[in-house]
């Protein structure tokens, strides 16, 4: 199969209209090639010399993730180099061209997505719906999120950061990375989402400590974001990142917590001035607990 690219004045123009188009993304039907006939540039793409394996996607919902992740990854695996891989006129081909079927059956933009960016309350839905076009189909998403939101690219790229060639089951974590929305969420949101070195040590943490609440596993991610402060994070080898990963995960599984009967008071830590009476708990907190 050869690899094509939108070029650029087509993805300019294409991301220009994308209100215009709404209702076009809400369609089933392919449309890509009528709009460019009637911009009269009916040749929007072009070859890039590149070929991988013909392949297919599944359609359906969350449950075809991590398939399609490992079909995409498998072919173009050694085809592409960080650059073209980060390049969106590859990705938005894909998506609006070979795997519109694909983007209109797992992203519908009129359905709420729970990795919708967030607002504060004042956007339209019609607003939401247009944000949804422009992270699915585009780079549209905040800086350092782009990559791994839009919906062919984030395949690639979520395969990318988790093959561990090393693993007798190379996927092992490319499948957690997928089954945990909690930790896919939590970990693409930060600063080190494409360093794989980092990424894999943190999967493999997670994974030994399978008990861990939603707050835990923001509370360990958060950390490990932190530790960029202090250390140049994407200098650390498998093993250093291991074990970063394994003392931040000691920092946050011992965070202390409230049991029931304790007895506090609040207080302002630069006079030491008490705030009203002692309070005492008198209902169990877990750390577990959702």
């Amino acid at each position: 199969m050869k690899v094509y690219y939108m070029k650029q004045k087509a993805l300019d123009s294409l991301q220009k209209d994308i209100a215009d188009n709404l209702e076009k993304y809400q369609s089933s039907s392919r449309w890509i090639d009528q709009y460019f006939i009637d911009k009269e540039a009916p040749k929007y793409y072009f070859e890039t010399g590149i070929e991988v394996p013909d392949y297919e996607l599944v359609l359906g919902g969350p449950e075809t993730d991590f398939q399609n992740a490992k079909i995409v990854f498998e072919a173009f695996n050694g085809k592409l180099n960080p650059v073209q891989a980060s390049d969106l006129r590859l990705w938005a081909y894909l998506a609006h061209v070979q795997h519109w079927d694909y983007m209109y059956s797992r992203w519908k933009i009129d359905v709420p997505d729970n990795e919708d960016e967030p607002d504060d309350g004042k956007k339209s839905p019609r607003d939401k719906v247009l944000d949804r076009v422009k992270v699915r189909y585009f780079f549209g998403a905040s800086r350092g999120k782009a990559f791994v939101r839009q919906g062919i690219a984030r395949l690639y790229w979520s395969a990318y950061l988790t093959y561990d060639e090393s693993n007798p089951n190379p996927y092992e974590f490319t499948e957690f990375f997928f089954s945990k929305q909690d930790i896919f969420t939590s970990i693409t949101e930060r600063s080190y989402a494409r360093n794989k070195t980092l990424v894999l040590a943190a999967l493999k943490e997670l994974k030994k400590h399978p008990d861990l609440s939603r707050d835990d596993i923001r509370l360990f991610l958060a950390k490990l974001n932190q530790a960029g402060a202090i250390t140049v994070l994407d200098f650390l080898d498998a093993q250093q990142a291991s074990q970063l990963c394994e003392n931040l995960m000691d920092e946050a599984y011992n965070v202390p917590c409230i049991k029931e009967g304790s007895v506090f008071s609040a207080f302002n830590n630069i006079t030491g001035k008490s705030y009203g009476p002692m309070f005492r708990s008198e209902e169990r907190f877990s750390r577990n607990a959702e």
